[in-house]
């Protein structure tokens, strides 16, 4: 592509960014529907947006009947200049669910904001801008009804606007997918066409594409079509149809209703809507009202080169002279005003002087080529800095690395001293241990003596029995108190022989006592040492890992 071409292209567009001014002397709002109009609200107007409604939703598979209420509010500022507005929109939910279980009737209540975006809206295009001289009105054409209102194909181009803003959602939210994203963004192209005849009023009709939630596992794609009509300079009526698309949520919804103008500032507005399935059946109605403060105090309108005045009439004839004397002061007026000198792309008259159309040509060539020039360097400047930030990065992430291992060996060393010192210890307790058993052998070996002496007593006292009772036999003989104090010495060997027997089994209980006892010591010194030598055993495994 020549650099003449690229110029004119250039050119072209910028011209093509000129738009007209978007205050009106009545309120434009978006209310009663949900599309959002192409046209923003004006420089420094605030605008207040809200209404309620209340209805009935009936869901056929999961046998549920839900009454509903819904806030929905917007806030619309008209910022900087007239194409951009800033807004903010949301809609507060709340409702009560009836399900059927069984015989049973469940009950379930539930409220939270569905949604609340704020974004921009800027105007990028506008056909209603101030007509170009061929398009001033003809009053040839008035003269004559078909000329007059015939339709025209150029009332088909829309204004069109574009939206950006970003959602945000509370955690939890029951009317979200689980596990949709806080903060997600929402995109919107607007069109509007405005449409007017004198036997049939105003018409106008807005057109939303909707992609929302692109950045979360559920998106959401949509689209409103909504057309209102103007009754009279008070009323209104609109039809709106509403489509929406997504694995969460897919529905088509129609809403009709009117408006009421109280005042230039002041809009009433009432609709119902119903949805075409059972899976939930959709009604509602709602009401709502629309309010602006007008602090707008200038019309900022951006004209084309030419028609910063409205639409010059023919300008009378001049002759060969003065033309070239007028000419030649506009070239130096040019030259004073030159675009160039404010940095802009300039606009290039095919009547102009070749040489002079190439000197700017290479200028805009040198311009363009130090502009890349420099956009190049600012570009590697960046690049560097990014790299020299990643590398820094990395280091840190790689000290930190050896940091931690080195760390982590610390405590691996740690750990194995502490185990050698627990495991010394251990075998220091378990030879003290051994210690006090041999003591205790010691002890078992004397009870084994003594019971041995008892047993021998004990055969000694055989033959004494004998003896007592031949004794026996012969003191029946004897009298009354000879018998008596043998019974006595009877009864006295007796007890001689209980207490002896008494020690000797409790001499026998302690041995076996002690026997238990060194048993059990030494089953446990086993166990202990078993599970010593499979902890060393997973320490080595360990080591060795």
């Amino acid at each position: 592509m020549s650099p003449k071409s690229m110029l004119v292209l250039v050119s072209l567009f910028l011209l093509g960014l000129t738009v007209s001014a978007q205050y009106t002397e009545k309120i434009n709002t978006n209310r009663p529907g949900t599309s959002q109009g192409a046209f923003s609200v004006g420089n420094n107007v605030l605008q207040l947006e809200g209404g309620f409604g209340f209805g009935k939703e009936k869901h056929k598979l999961e046998d549920t009947r839900t009454n509903t209420f819904n806030f929905d509010y917007t806030i619309r500022y008209g910022l900087l200049i007239e194409q951009l507005e800033i807004n903010l929109n949301g809609s507060f939910r709340n409702e009560g669910i009836k399900q059927t279980v069984g015989a049973n009737e469940e009950k379930i209540r539930r409220a939270d904001f569905e949604f609340n975006t704020i974004g921009v809206k800027y105007l990028i295009y506008d056909p209603y801008k101030k007509p170009k001289e061929k398009d001033s009105i003809n009053y040839d054409e008035l003269k004559s009804w078909k000329e007059r209102y015939r339709f025209k194909w150029k009332s088909l181009i829309p204004a069109v606007s574009a939206y950006a803003g970003m959602n945000y959602v509370n955690a939890d939210n029951p009317f979200t997918f689980t596990n949709d994203q806080t903060i997600s963004p929402k995109f919107v192209v607007m069109t509007q066409n405005n449409w007017w005849t004198s036997n049939a009023g105003s018409w106008v009709l807005v057109t939303n594409l909707i992609v929302d939630k692109i950045t979360t596992e559920n998106p959401a794609y949509g689209w409103i079509i909504t057309s209102t009509h103007t009754l009279n300079d008070k009323w209104a009526v609109f039809g709106e149809y509403q489509g929406q698309k997504s694995n969460f949520y897919s529905d088509n919804i129609l809403r009709l209703g009117g408006a009421y103008l109280f005042n230039n500032d002041l809009q009433i507005d009432a609709n119902i809507a119903t949805n075409f399935k059972d899976t939930p059946s959709i009604f509602r109605v709602s009401v709502g009202a629309s309010y602006r403060f007008d602090w707008h105090y200038k019309d900022e309108i951006i004209e084309k080169p030419g028609f910063e005045s409205g639409i010059k009439d023919k300008e009378p004839e001049l002759n060969e002279k003065e033309s070239d004397s007028l000419s030649i002061n506009q070239e130096f007026e040019e030259i004073e005003n030159d675009s160039l000198k404010l940095e802009k792309t300039p606009f290039i008259n095919e009547f102009e002087d070749g040489s002079h159309r190439e000197a700017m040509e290479k200028d805009l060539d040198e311009r363009r080529t130090e502009q890349r020039l420099e956009r190049e360097r600012l570009e590697k400047e960046k690049q560097d800095k990014k790299d020299d930030k990643k590398f820094r990065k990395e280091e840190r992430r790689r000290l930190k690395r050896e940091a931690k291992e080195a760390k982590q060996a610390e405590k691996a060393r740690i750990k194995a001293e502490k185990e050698k010192q627990k495991m010394i210890e251990d075998i220091d307790a378990e030879l003290d241990k051994m210690e006090q058993d041999e003591g205790v052998d010691d002890e078992l070996k004397k009870i084994d003596e003594e019971l041995k002496k008892l047993e021998e007593m004990e055969k000694d006292l055989e033959p004494e029995k004998t003896k007592e009772k031949e004794e026996k036999k012969e003191a029946e003989e004897e009298d009354i108190d000879a018998e008596y104090e043998k019974l006595q010495k009877e009864q006295e060997k007796a007890k001689k022989e209980e207490e002896k027997r008494r020690k000797k089994e409790e001499k026998k209980r302690l041995k076996e006592e002690k026997k238990r006892k060194k048993e059990e010591e030494k089953r446990k010194k086993a166990e202990e040492k078993k599970k010593k030598e499979e902890e060393e055993k997973e320490g080595d495994d360990n080591n060795d890992g």
